[in-house]
């Protein structure tokens, strides 16, 4: 939630003077210009001469607070019974002090780095204090649609206007940035305005992860990403988002090895263009595309041996060629005609429906090899996947995801992924591996972790209309996970089980888990359990 700086000192006062309760003193009936008088008069002592002295070491400050042989600063701070406004301005005149402006540089970045950049910039007029605080913050992020209308002054004009001070706010920070968001006018798509924007955050401040957003799109023809080439090749520069613009060429990725990951969304281009940006970027892991393609059905080629996450939402496309051999995320978002062909050479996903010759309609879905992660340190995937920026997972109504639940870290990747959708409308289908695993044995060398079945799995809100488990053996794992499921309420139509890759000597035990599954009390009575 962001703040404004004013706001985060009046909850900080709060806070304070909430442990406290003063007497009243006289002086307090009195108006506020009253009181003023006194104290410039002289016939009322101004309450900062009581502060502790500060020659004293802090715990003889604190003891003399405790003691009551010296007031609390905190009774210097603005009156709680003026007005909102009346204190803050009491605060900018200096009449008086604000104890939040004594804390550390670095505390005070971190209160600023969750304000609008707007409002950072701002309390440059606090005091001498704030000045250049906002000058380190981590992140800028500026969005035009929220900047001042003037009645009187033209939309090119004023977007004119806020632009340069963008510009200037970039300018003006010190050091390096973590990351920038910018949601501009589609006016700045036909001048140089972007182009000096992403000069000044990658030569000038070394930007890692870069947002563009074009708030206003127009017809086609008038949001034309129009830059210079290598662009975006700075090395500095790992992560890039681009929001609601036309590709015409591709000459701003050229040899954009430093890219990890890519985001671009309700993009228009042409196959070529789009294939071209994509092989010049070699160093991705994460790669999500949301385009709009030319009416031409024709081929997208995708072959990166770093990929580890990739989600296609597009449409007219003829042939899908994918080459990912570390690809275990794999999500895509298309309407399927009977004439599409789908090529993905990816053996790490367990799982590759093969849609492309069926006449289905949309289909929404994913595949999430959750088993090669927990054994490597790069899980960016499972970051991505988790965060804000994969807002395409809200969609998805069949997933199928490859998990060994005797390894506590996988468990948690399920309860985040399924925790993150919420809700599936669809079914989820989930793997299991290791079945042939002894039951005190655990798959990530250690003790097993029984915690998770402690609790509501993954979140009380959490629904699903079918289940389907495959190689399902009847383990105290998986049937601890199967019954949370049932029990829960979770499941409002099917719970299915697949044994056919269960070893034969197994299936005894198996089967007598499936029929003890069967008699658990039920969430929901309609749910129907069985085998396919």
């Amino acid at each position: 939630m962001s703040y404004s700086p004013l706001s985060v000192l009046r909850c900080f006062r709060t806070r304070r003077s909430s442990k406290q309760t003063k007497p009243m003193n006289n002086a307090s009936s009195l108006s506020s210009d009253a009181r003023d008088k006194q104290i410039l008069d002289g016939t009322e002592e101004d309450r900062i001469s009581q502060l502790p002295d500060e020659s004293l070491s802090s715990d003889a400050r604190d003891k003399q607070i405790l003691d009551g042989t010296e007031e609390d600063r905190i009774s210097q701070l603005p009156d709680e019974s003026l007005s909102s406004d009346a204190r803050d301005k009491q605060i900018l005149d200096g009449t008086k002090e604000d104890r939040i402006s004594e804390l550390p540089d670095e505390l005070l970045v971190m209160i600023l780095k969750d304000v609008a950049t707007e409002d950072a910039v701002k309390t440059s007029v606090l005091s001498q204090r704030w000045k250049n605080v906002w000058k380190d913050v981590p992140n800028l992020v500026f969005d035009m649609g929220k900047a001042t209308v003037t009645n009187m002054e033209h939309p090119v004009l004023r977007s004119a206007r806020v632009a340069k001070k963008i510009a200037q706010v970039i300018s003006n920070h010190n050091g390096r940035l973590e990351g920038c968001i910018i949601k501009h006018d589609f006016y700045q798509c036909h001048n140089d305005v972007l182009e000096t924007w992403i000069r000044l955050l990658t030569l000038q401040k070394h930007t890692k992860a870069l947002s563009l957003s074009n708030l206003r799109a127009r017809p086609r023809g008038l949001n034309l990403l129009q830059l210079s080439p290598n662009t975006f090749s700075h090395p500095m520069l790992e992560a890039l988002f681009l929001c609601h613009y036309e590709l015409k060429t591709a000459h701003a990725f050229n040899r954009c090895h430093n890219l990890i990951i890519l985001k671009l969304d309700q993009i228009s281009a042409k196959f070529d263009v789009l294939n071209t940006v994509i092989a010049s970027c070699p160093s991705l892991k994460v790669l999500v595309l949301h385009v709009k393609l030319s009416y031409s059905r024709d081929f997208l080629k995708i072959r990166n041996k770093n990929l580890r996450l990739l989600h296609l939402a597009c449409s007219n496309v003829f042939r899908f060629e994918v080459f990912a051999p570390l690809l275990e995320i794999f999500s895509f978002d298309y309407d399927f005609d009977g004439n599409c062909n789908f090529v993905i050479h990816a053996p790490r996903l367990w799982f590759i429906p093969n849609y492309g010759s069926l006449n289905i309609g949309r289909r929404e879905s994913m595949m999430y090899n959750i088993s090669c992660k927990a054994e490597e340190i790069d899980n960016l995937g499972d970051k991505f996947l988790v965060s804000r920026d994969a807002n395409f997972v809200q969609n998805v109504k069949y997933l199928t995801v490859a998990v060994d639940v005797m390894n506590w870290e996988q468990v948690e990747m399920l309860r985040s992924v399924l925790v993150a959708r919420n809700e599936l409308t669809g079914w989820l289908c989930i793997i299991f591996k290791n079945v042939a695993k002894e039951e005190g044995e655990s798959s990530n060398g250690g003790t097993q972790v029984t915690k998770w079945e402690e609790k509501v799995f993954p979140s009380a809100d959490f629904s699903v209309e079918t289940v389907y488990m495959v190689n399902f053996n009847g383990s105290r794992k998986q049937f601890a996970l199967a019954s949370r499921f049932i029990t829960q309420g979770t499941v409002k139509n099917k719970m299915m089980f697949e044994t056919s890759s269960v070893p034969e000597e197994m299936k005894p035990e198996t089967e007598a888990a499936v029929a003890k599954l069967m008699k658990l009390p039920k969430g929901n009575e309609e749910l129907e359990i069985g085998y396919y």
